[in-house]
């Protein structure tokens, strides 16, 4: 029975519910799999803002990965002043470098590209973790 107790051990975002907004389909689904083997329920992954926002009117989300730039030269900051105004914890996801952020998100958790599944996991922790009233 090791099966058994190898599924009843705890996983660090057990239960933990995310949403993945990329729109490289190969990341997202690489960035869902990391979530999904560290525990969380994973909403989406999505490729849009409007499609984000359509699953969070489904589905209540306790945090969330934004690429930053997403196709059709879409960003993903008026989802993350939505975010912000629900109090949601959220990490920026983008190749490029943070210090092209604009001021108001300097602050944010940010995740270089390429990343470690390590990162990952430990970032959204981070997120979870925060006080998101700032």
């Amino acid at each position: 029975m090791p099966e058994a107790t190898r599924t009843s051990e705890p996983k660090p975002l057990d239960g933990r519910t995310v949403l993945v907004v990329e729109d490289n389909s190969e990341i997202a689904l690489e960035l869902a799999a990391i979530l999904e083997e560290a525990g969380a329920v994973i909403v989406g992954p999505v490729a849009s803002v409007q499609s984000a926002y359509d699953q969070m009117a489904d589905k209540a989300i306790e945090t969330a990965l934004l690429d930053v730039t997403l196709r059709n030269n879409e960003t993903a900051f008026p989802l993350a002043d939505a975010l912000a105004a629900l109090r949601i914890p959220f990490v920026f996801i983008s190749g490029q470098s943070s210090a092209l952020m604009p001021p108001r998100y300097r602050d944010r958790a940010f995740l270089n590209k390429p990343y470690t599944s390590e990162e990952v996991v430990e970032l959204v922790l981070a997120s979870l973790r925060s006080d998101t009233s700032s």
